[in-house]
Parts: structure tokens; sequence; C-alpha cells
């Protein structure tokens, strides 16, 4: 799914910026896989260094959708891998955003997805089950809710409470 460029967004929509109903994430997450531009409907988790529904959520059909992973912001293990990463294209993720880290980077790099995390970390994480699907998050100094649109290229992260057009 082609991606409007987030800096027009933030020039054109200066009125639903301010009302909050389109919001900029920190500029605190780096870029991986070869999708650097993406964009599609949000899909939430919430986990604590505890990726089982993160590999639950990726196993159904992306529908060009974008995962958003709140992980508490740990950076001390990897939610996302290699194996998630072919797997979130494989089966038609547009991206992946990850409050937390992933591993594996070299093959997450070759994965025709849009990934953006706060680093990455060799230790793989537990996988317990635990966790919330489909609930507001907080990332990257904003609230996020299933159903929004997340949009993502070179010069940041910009979520909206609806789809954007050109």
């Amino acid at each position: 799914m082609a991606s409007l460029a987030t800096a027009e967004m933030c020039d054109t929509n200066q009125a639903l910026l301010t009302n909050g109903e389109v919001r900029v994430l920190d500029p605190i997450f780096r870029t991986y896989g070869q999708c650097i531009a993406f964009s599609g409907p949000v899909v939430t988790l919430k986990v604590f260094e505890d990726n089982f529904l993160v590999r639950d959520m990726l196993e159904s059909p992306g529908n060009g959708r974008v995962l958003v992973i709140d992980g508490g912001g740990s950076t001390r293990c990897a939610l996302v891998g290699g194996n998630l990463g072919q797997l979130a294209q494989n089966m038609r993720w547009a991206g992946i955003l990850v409050n937390g880290c992933i591993r594996d980077v070299d093959e997450i790099n070759a994965c025709d997805v849009g990934v953006r995390a706060l680093g990455s970390h060799p230790m793989k994480s537990n996988k317990r089950g635990i966790g919330d699907k489909h609930v507001p998050v907080n990332v990257g100094g904003t609230v996020i809710h299933d159903g929004e649109w997340l949009y993502a290229d070179a010069d940041g992260i910009v979520v909206s409470r609806f789809e954007l057009s050109a």
C-alpha cells in the first residue's frame, strides 16, 4: 500500500493536529525492513517481554494492516525476529511498530515489510501468552487505538483517527 508523505500530512492537516485527531509519534524509532514507507489500519497488542501473541496475530492475514506492539519500551529482549518478519511479509502485513526491540536484523531487513522498533537485542522473549489484543496502547508519546491509521516514512510516524487522503 502506497503511503502518503508524513511531512505533507502535517502541512495540510494543521487543524487535525491541533485537535488531536492526527498525532505525530516521538522520533525514537529505528527503521528496519525493505519498506521504508508504509501505511494501513492499526491492530494493537500490549505485551511485556512475551511475544506469543505477536506470533498469534501475525499468523492471521494482514490485509495491509499495521501491527502496533506496545512492549512497554523494554530493551531487555526482542519481541520480533526474522521468522516473524518473514511471517508478516507472507501474511501481507504492511508493517510492524514495536515499542521494544527486534532481533535478526539482517533477516528482517531482507523482508518486504516495514518495521520500526526502539532498537535490536539478541535475546528472545518469553512465550507465555500474557498480554492484551485490540486495546489502546501508549507508543511514541501518544495513545493509539485499534482501527486507527498509521503512516510511516523516512520523516516519521503519523497516526490518524481515520484514513487520510492525498
